[in-house]
Parts: structure tokens; C-alpha cells; sequence
């Protein structure tokens, strides 16, 4: 079915000037397809620009992130070899930094580049372990994009949004040319395979196959930090009504048994390494979560609890929704945005798992705009910072037909500066439209 677009039309403020705009907008994507395409494909051309020409760092620069999961992997399957051992670690720095970090001697803060996943992405690599690194880095600038895409429409298949294929279009490319997403394909970043795993998971649930929800919900643990709230949440959903979702909890439990049981077969012991490089990358990243960003060390600490207990009152009332309805979907949303929000890093690619919290704020807009006043602010407070990096890029492409490259290079940060206030939007404005789904219908 195609996305009635008249349902997107509030009559009662049409003689608004943000209504009016508004309007025009998605009566563009009914009457206008190509024009609405063609700025899709602008912005989209435009951040790419930015991020090749202006944000990427030096080609001659070996980094990715790829390389050391994949390069671990490989000493594990071929050789028996620690991927947690320092050898290896070093082994790595060899090939990023061209020596190995003095371990002892080092000052400050440096990337350790080590084998920091646990230790079953081994699985998801092993077809890649017999192919030389060029080979594997060339096959995955295929990969990469591919899964960017793939995303979408599963994201769309999990929130039950039957959007045409004139709003399906702009979005996939917007997604796909998002600065997270880009980033994440020129690093080569594993977050991608999370984000098209998890967007999996959700679709199958939205369609009734919880075993194998359950299954690609566990590969997708590979990146612990972004999927454990959602996860624990859908645990929560499943036992609350164990004679219908119990296949979500076997699915899940049965994969997980089996990649911790196979990884401890290979490497006894893996689970405490593991756990010690999780310390070690947060010590030596210095990384921390936006919250504290915002409020210091011990006024993040105290938000974050706070927002966890509120929200997770919020989930807990959600917990008997059924899979694909809006509250569902809106538990879903609070729990991936609360966890970027909360999580201890700043590395904008972790927010490709907010697509869905868009998505969904773009399929409510009708419930959002007729909500009231603070509904129709905060919606454009939201989605005014979700948008300016496209504008900023776009203006940073344009510029550079009059102003020196090595003066745009030196504004680089003005595209990307409201990167990190727009997942506390996205989780501000999903608190503000939270009463009134809770207040709907099932």
C-alpha cells in the first residue's frame, strides 16, 4: 500500500506558514517525485563531499576499523592464536601505525587498535580469513554501502510503515548519505553489520518470526553496547507473554549458548579478556557518553539512571504491546535512543540505530503535529539539528567554488556540530510524544 499522503494534512492550521511549508513538502513527494528526488540525490552528494574531501583524513593514513577484528579473527581460526594477546595487538599497531606502541613509555591518550569485540564476530569473518586484507577491503566497500541500504527497508518492514516508493527513495539515499552512515563505510566500521542485523531482528518480529528475531538479535551482540537495552527489553516483552513469544527467548537463548559455547571451545577463557579490553578501549579512547559531555562526569552518571529508571517505567508499560504496533515501535525507538544517549562514547556512528527513531517520528507526523504546541516545536527543534549537517555540507561543497580548500578544512566541525545534540533530541522528542501513544489505543 502506498503512504496516503493526505492523512499528512492538519486543516486546522493551514493558514500557518510552517504548516503551509509543510504541506508543500510532502505534497511534493505525490506531485512532484523528480523534484523531490533530485534534492535527495543533492544533499546526498553533497555530504560525500564533504566526507571525502573535507573530513576524511590523509589517504596515505592506514586506519580502519575493520582490520583489527578481522586480523584477530584470522590469527584465531587460522593459527590458534589469542586475538586478546598483546603479540597480536601489536601486530596491529605494526600495520596502522607503522611500529608497535611502547607500552610502557606511552603518554596521553592513543588508539591501542585492539581486538575489542567478543570473540564470536570471529564467525561472522570467517569466510574472510583465507583472502588477503586489500581483497577483504575492497570486498567490504561493497558490503559496507550494501548493508547502509539494506537497512532501510527493513527499518521500514519493522515499523509497519507502507510508505510509496517516491518517499521510499529520498530516504534510503538521505540514510544512506547521512554522516554517520558515511563515516562508518569510509572506516570500514563493523556498526554497520549491527545496525542491518538489529534492523533484521525487529522486521522478522514485525512479521511473526520471533525464533529467528531471536537468532539475529544474538549475532547482533557482536556490538554489546548498542544492542543491550533493546535487548533486554524484548526479553522482558517475550516472558511477559510466554505462550506467544517464547520462540524469541529460545531463538536468542539457543544462539547465544551456541557462539559463547564455540568461542570458549577455541579460547577458554575468552570471556574475561574480553571484558579487560572493554576497559582498556575505554581507558584508552577517553571515551565517554554524551551526558557527560553535557553535564560532568558525576551530573551524567545521575541523568543517565534517571533516564534509564524513567524510560525504562515507560518500556515496562509497553511490555505487553504486540509486535509491530505503535507502541511497540515507540519501545522500540526509546529504548535504541536511550542507548546512544547513555552509552559511554561520542563516535557519531553509533547512531545509524537511530534511524528508526526518525523513521517513526516521520510516519507519527500527523499524531505529532495535531498534539499541540510543545508537540509542533519540539518536532522542529528535532529535526532542525537531524537536518543541518546536510545543509552544512551542502553549503561547505558549494563554498568551495570560491573559498581555498585549506580554509574549509579549517571549518570542518560547523557541518558536523550538532552531531551530538541531535540523539538527546531525538530522545526528547520521543519523550514528548510518549503520553500521548500511551494514551491511544493498542
Amino acid at each position: 500500500m502506498k503512504l496516503e499522503i493526505k492523512t499528512l494534512y492538519v486543516t486546522t492550521y493551514t493558514g500557518e506558514p510552517l504548516v503551509r511549508f509543510r504541506n508543500w513538502i510532502f505534497g511534493a513527494q505525490e506531485s512532484r517525485p523528480g523534484l523531490v528526488l533530485l534534492l535527495a540525490v543533492f544533499f546526498t552528494f553533497s555530504m560525500w563531499f564533504f566526507v571525502d574531501r573535507v573530513w576524511a583524513p590523509p589517504t596515505d593514513i592506514h586506519f580502519s576499523d575493520l582490520y583489527p577484528s578481522w586480523y584477530g579473527s584470522r590469527e584465531l581460526l587460522l593459527h590458534g592464536r589469542d586475538p586478546y594477546a598483546l603479540a597480536v595487538s601489536r601486530e596491529i599497531q605494526v600495520w596502522s601505525d607503522g611500529h608497535a606502541l611502547d607500552q610502557e613509555s606511552k603518554l596521553g591518550i592513543q588508539n591501542e587498535h585492539r581486538f575489542a569485540y567478543p570473540q564470536y564476530v570471529a564467525f561472522l569473518l570467517a569466510p574472510t580469513v583465507g583472502l588477503s586484507y586489500p581483497t577483504v577491503q575492497s570486498l567490504f566497500r561493497i558490503i559496507m554501502p550494501a548493508l547502509a541500504l539494506l537497512s532501510v527497508p527493513l527499518w521500514m518492514a519493522a515499523l509497519r510503515w507502507k510508505c510509496s516508493r517516491t518517499v521510499l527513495g529520498p530516504l534510503m539515499l538521505l540514510s544512506f548519505g547521512s554522516f554517520p552512515a558515511l563515516e562508518s563505510i569510509y572506516l570500514q566500521q563493523p556498526v554497520l553489520i549491527t545496525a542491518a542485523l538489529l534492523a533484521g531482528a525487529i522486521a522478522a518480529l514485525a512479521r511473526g518470526r520471533l525464533f529467528w528475531a531471536g537468532m539475529l538479535l544474538a549475532l547482533a551482540s557482536i556490538k554489546p553496547q548498542l544492542v543491550g537495552l533493546l535487548t533486554l527489553w524484548l526479553l522482558v516483552w517475550a516472558i511477559s507473554s510466554w505462550r506467544s513469544r517464547q520462540r524469541l527467548v529460545w531463538g536468542f537463548g539457543i544462539s547465544m549458548f551456541v557462539l559463547v559455547a564455540a568461542s570458549e571451545f577455541l579460547l577458554p577463557g575468552w570471556i574475561g579478556e574480553f571484558v579487560a579490553g572493554v576497559v582498556a578501549y575505554q581507558h584508552y579512547t577517553g571515551n565517554f557518553s554524551i551526558l557527560v559531555l553535557f553535564f560532568g562526569r558525576l551530573g551524567g552518571g545521575l541523568v543517565s539512571l534517571a533516564l534509564i529508571a524513567g524510560f525504562g517505567y515507560v518500556a515496562w508499560r509497553l511490555r505487553e504491546a504486540p509486535a509491530g504496533s505503535e507502541r511497540f515501535n515507540l519501545a522500540i525507538c526509546l529504548m535504541l535512543s536511550l542507548t546512544v544517549v547513555v552509552i559511554p562514547t561520542v563516535y557519531p556512528t553509533g547512531q545509524l540505530v537511530l534511524l528508526p527513531c526518525v523513521f517513526w517520528l516521520l510516519k507519527s507526523f500527523s499524531m505529532i503535529w495535531e498534539n499541540g504546541r510543545a508537540c509542533r516545536l519540539a518536532f522542529i527543534a528535532a529535526f532542525s539539528l537531524i537536518v543541518w549537517p546536510w545543509v552544512g555540507a551542502a553549503a561547505f561543497m558549494l563554498a568551495r567554488l570560491f573559498v581555498p580548500s585549506y580554509l574549509i578544512r579549517e571549518l570542518w566541525i560547523v557541518p558536523l556540530s550538532t552531531l551530538l545534540l541531535a540523539p538527546s533530541a531525538t530522545l526528547v522528542m520521543m519523550g514528548v510524544v510518549t503520553p500521548a501513544v500511551l494514551r491511544s489505543e493498542c
